[in-house]
């Protein structure tokens, strides 16, 4: 049986005094996909942002009970560890407008002060953007502003650049709510492929 990577206990999330997720108890194996399914304001992205330490970043949010990546309690952990091995992609892309898209995948590095060099910084970029299905689409045109892709492409630059950290679990809040059925469905077939590489690695 795969190990659990995620594991959250009676895990109760506020805004203010809304109570926004109640007593959730969830084991998630390593190597799979899941899907958080409800209605619309039952909880799903709070939760997902709770798992990544951004739900505290809300004024008057709070949180109670306990979430673990492997065996560590996520909020004993600094904020910032957290979100290096927990990375997340949001409902709508949201390349860093002023960034090419090279600068885009390796934004993660530099934000945090990690050194690495020129070459390993290519080899990073091309890796990254081939995971994500998008690096025939770009590679003539690295420098180029991030934001002047489609919106299925810069999706698909979101997931590169969080993929590029080599996080330990991937959090995806309605990557494809916003997109035309084609981006839709590279994004689905690269989920399924990135689980696949993981697995294998």
């Amino acid at each position: 049986m795969e190990s659990t990577i995620i594991k959250s206990e009676n895990f109760n999330a506020w805004f203010g005094d809304n109570h926004v997720v109640k007593s959730v108890t969830v084991d998630i194996p390593k190597n799979s996909l899941i899907a958080v399914m409800g209605p619309s304001g039952c909880g799903k992205t709070t939760f997902l942002r709770c798992i990544n330490r951004m739900h505290e970043l809300t004024l008057g949010a709070r949180t109670e009970g306990s979430v673990r990546l492997y065996a560590d309690e996520i909020y004993d952990m600094h904020p910032i560890l957290v979100r290096l091995k927990i990375g997340m992609v949001f409902q709508h892309p949201n390349p860093f407008p002023n960034m090419s898209i090279y600068g885009n995948v390796i934004a993660g590095y530099k934000l945090n002060g990690r050194k690495i060099s020129r070459s390993e910084k290519d080899d990073m970029v091309e890796d990254s953007l081939r995971k994500a299905a998008l690096w025939m689409e770009v590679r003539s045109t690295l420098r180029r502003k991030g934001s002047f892709l489609s919106g299925g492409q810069q999706q698909r630059l979101c997931i590169a650049r969080a993929i590029a950290m080599k996080p330990d679990v991937l959090l995806l809040d309605e990557p494809t709510s916003a997109l035309d059925p084609i981006s839709t469905s590279s994004i689905e077939d690269l989920l399924i492929e990135l689980k696949k590489i993981i697995r294998s690695s």
